[in-house]
C-alpha cells in the first residue's frame, strides 16, 4: 500500500467516534500480529488495523503451554490461524496477605488488577479471552481481563461467526469521518485545553500570598494612571517647589569678643569629711 492509498489516521480526540475503540473486537491471532503501532501513539497501547484504533480484543483458542511465575501466569494460545499468542494473567502472591515491616498486614500485596476466571486453566482447555493488546520485547501479548471456558462446539462456532462479521462489516474498509466532524472535535478539544489552562492560572493566582503593602501602592499607581493628563500636570506642578533662598547672616557686634576663661578655684577640705560630705 503506497502513501497515496493509505487511509488517513485521525487524531486521538476523534477516537470516541470510532466503531472499534470502545468495544471487544473479535480477532484471529494471525490478524493481531498484523496490527501496527504508529509513532504518535507509542506507549498508549493503541494499535491500528488500517486506520481503525484497536485497544480491546477478544480471542479464542486452545491452551498449548503454561508458564507460571510468582505473580503472573503465561498461557500460550493457539487458534489454528497459523500463529500463537501469549496471554498474561495476574495472580495473587504466594501469601494472600503479606506482613508489613511495622507488624501491620498489607491487604493489597498485588497492585495489578486480577482477571475474572470462571475455572482453573490447564493445557488443552479451549478459552474465550478478553483483554487489552500489549507488546513485550517486540512480541504481542494479550493482558487478560476475563477468561471463560468454551465447553461446546456451538460456543466456538458462535465466536468465529462474530470474528467474520466484524471483519466483513467494519475492518474490511477504512474508517472515514466527515471533515466537519473532525473540525468540531478539534474545537471541543481546544475548548477543554483553554478551560484547563484558565483553571490552572486561577489556582496559581489564588495560591500565591499577596505582598504586604503592595495592594496600597498598586492602588495609588492605578489611581494616578487613571487620571487625565492635565490633572497629572497640575499635581506635578503643585508637588514641585523651588528651594528657599538662604537668609543673610546678621552682624550683632559680638562676634569679635573673646570667650571668657574658666575660673578654677581650690577649696581646702578640713576635718573628717571629704569633698562629697561623707
Amino acid at each position: 500500500m503506497t502513501d497515496a492509498t493509505k487511509p488517513e489516521l485521525y487524531p486521538q480526540y476523534c477516537f470516541h467516534l470510532s466503531p472499534t475503540i470502545n468495544r471487544w473486537c473479535h480477532f484471529r491471532i494471525a490478524d493481531i500480529w498484523r496490527l501496527r503501532c504508529h509513532p504518535g501513539f507509542q506507549g498508549q497501547d493503541v494499535y491500528f488495523h488500517l486506520n481503525h484504533p484497536i485497544k480491546w480484543i477478544r480471542i479464542s483458542g486452545v491452551v498449548v503451554a503454561i508458564t507460571e511465575r510468582e505473580k503472573k501466569h503465561f498461557y500460550t494460545i493457539d487458534d489454528g490461524s497459523g500463529a500463537t499468542l501469549e496471554c498474561v494473567v495476574n495472580v495473587p502472591g504466594t501469601a494472600a496477605v503479606e506482613a508489613a515491616p511495622n507488624g501491620k498486614q498489607n491487604p493489597n500485596p498485588n497492585p495489578n488488577p486480577l482477571p475474572v476466571i470462571d475455572a482453573p486453566i490447564d493445557v488443552g482447555h479451549v478459552l474465550d479471552i478478553k483483554g487489552s493488546v500489549g507488546t513485550f520485547r517486540k512480541d504481542k501479548q494479550i493482558r487478560a481481563e476475563k477468561i471463560v471456558h468454551l465447553r461446546t462446539t456451538e460456543q466456538e462456532v458462535a465466536f468465529w461467526e462474530k470474528v467474520a462479521q466484524l471483519k466483513r462489516d467494519v475492518l474490511s474498509k477504512p474508517w472515514v469521518l466527515d471533515p466537519r466532524e473532525v473540525r468540531r472535535c478539534r474545537k471541543e478539544e481546544e475548548g477543554r485545553h483553554t478551560s484547563r489552562r484558565q483553571k490552572d492560572c486561577a489556582s496559581e493566582r489564588h495560591g500565591k500570598r499577596p505582598v504586604r503593602g503592595a495592594g496600597v501602592r498598586n492602588t495609588k499607581l492605578h489611581n494616578e494612571e487613571s487620571k487625565p493628563h492635565h490633572e497629572k500636570g497640575e499635581r506635578k506642578a503643585r508637588d514641585y517647589r523651588e528651594p528657599l533662598a538662604r537668609r543673610p547672616v546678621r552682624q550683632t557686634g559680638l562676634e569679635k569678643r573673646r570667650a571668657a576663661k574658666p575660673v578654677t578655684r581650690l577649696i581646702p577640705v578640713t576635718g573628717k569629711y571629704d569633698a562629697l560630705g561623707l
